[in-house]
């Protein structure tokens, strides 16, 4: 198996025994090449959603970042069941993607574009449960309006980092994105 932690972004490796979303063992990369197998875990195709991704860069791998906040935001269901282990950790099969794949450097949050968004975003009016984690307890919009409530489970802040419509595919990659961004660390 070839340590893509130590690849440079472009560089073809030849070999990866890991889904590149949520670190199922398998081989889905040989000779810089998709083996195109279906993820038993998540579901994902090699040479598809991962298709022009590159370690070590936040553009390089957001595409994955999504996907990943889409799938676990769905409960982290196996694409094939039965080849679920009894003792499964979505957490701990995730920390199998080497680090230039799962947690380059986020850029930073472009806060006044943030808030401009902010209008566009709606809300189900009082919402206490976080977006990205899930964390229930503290208002983090009140009335259809953020609180600014950082979230003590993933660091979150209510109209900065969880701008969406609800239902809405499109409107919703910034949340599916951190969600992602947040499990591939670990979920501290």
């Amino acid at each position: 198996m070839t340590d893509n932690a130590t690849t440079a972004p472009g560089t073809l490796v030849s070999s990866e025994e890991f889904c590149r979303m949520c670190g199922y063992d398998d081989t889905f990369w040989e000779n810089g090449w998709p083996t195109s197998v279906i993820c038993a875990c998540c579901g994902s195709e090699s040479g598809i959603g991962d298709m022009g991704a590159e370690p070590g860069s936040w553009e390089g791998v957001r595409g994955l970042h999504d996907f990943r906040g889409w799938w676990t935001g769905h409960g982290a269901q196996w694409w094939c069941p039965r080849s679920k282990p009894q003792d499964w950790d979505v957490l701990q099969q995730v920390m199998n993607i080497p680090a230039s794949w799962r947690t380059p450097p986020a850029p930073p949050v472009d806060r006044e574009q943030r808030l401009l968004e902010r209008a566009a975003s709606d809300s189900l009016g009082t919402e206490t449960t976080c977006r990205i984690c899930g964390l229930a307890g503290p208002s983090f919009w009140r009335d259809g309006v953020p609180t600014g409530t950082v979230c003590p489970s993933c660091g979150s802040e209510s109209g900065i980092d969880d701008l969406g419509r609800p239902g809405q595919w499109g409107t919703m990659t910034a949340i599916r994105t951190r969600r992602g961004y947040w499990i591939g660390l670990g979920a501290p």
